[in-house]
């Protein structure tokens, strides 16, 4: 119940960066198709979203290589741990 929570009140940015930062935390980087299917969006909805946070500097996207893997960086760590901190009581 509370992840359908969390998914209804957190938007697809945020929703993103937190599937990226679990997956990097498992094997280093995450998938394009990954978060798509994670999201059930299309190609054109989930490069718009990861557009946004590459322009923020909280991922790194590898595209020269396909299938194309997705970096959290130190600043998007950074911002999930905060967000994390802000919601321990």
């Amino acid at each position: 119940m509370v992840n359908l929570l969390l998914k209804k009140y957190l938007n697809n940015n945020l929703k993103t960066l937190a599937k990226i930062h679990k997956l990097s935390k498992e094997k280093g980087y995450a998938y394009y198709s990954e978060i798509e299917d994670y999201l059930n969006r299309g190609r054109n909805q989930v490069s718009t979203i990861l557009s946004k946070l590459e322009t923020d500097d909280l991922i790194r996207r590898e595209k020269e290589n396909r299938p194309q893997r997705i970096f959290i960086t130190s600043r998007g760590r950074n911002l999930i741990q905060a967000i994390a901190n802000e919601l321990t009581f």
